[in-house]
């Protein structure tokens, strides 16, 4: 079991640093978003890279603006990993039920951010 317990440590910690490291090297080698660079349409999730940024140093508000959905991106993102472990015990039906609710709140998001011409 404790063998089971560290290799979901390491995982998280993997998860993290690739994590850090994709968002690190997006913000310094100015990499565009593809998405608005081909269609110039901004993406679903533009804005996501500058809000991580800005949550990390602890701003909030600027993270917001950024994108509004970034920390429960977060936390679907978590749930979307972790939930065929079993030591967090997710209830798989309920995972999906929230997955797929994510899902459509962040397309709604989306179309009222881009209606609006609020995405920075």
């Amino acid at each position: 079991m404790l063998k089971y317990v560290f290799k979901i440590i390491i995982k998280h910690i993997l998860y993290i640093l690739s994590l850090f490291i994709i968002f690190f090297l997006l913000y310094n080698l100015k990499i565009p978003c593809f998405f608005r660079f081909f269609t110039g349409v901004p993406c679903p999730s533009c804005g996501m890279t500058r809000a991580f940024l800005s949550l990390i140093t602890l701003n909030l508000a600027d993270s917001f603006y950024y994108h509004p959905l970034l920390i429960p991106a977060l936390i679907t993102t978590f749930i979307a990993i972790h939930r065929d472990v079993a030591i967090f015990k997710f209830n798989k039906k309920i995972c999906d039920i929230y997955l797929w609710f994510f899902i459509i709140i962040f397309l709604i998001v989306y179309l009222f951010r881009l209606t609006t011409c609020k995405i920075p």
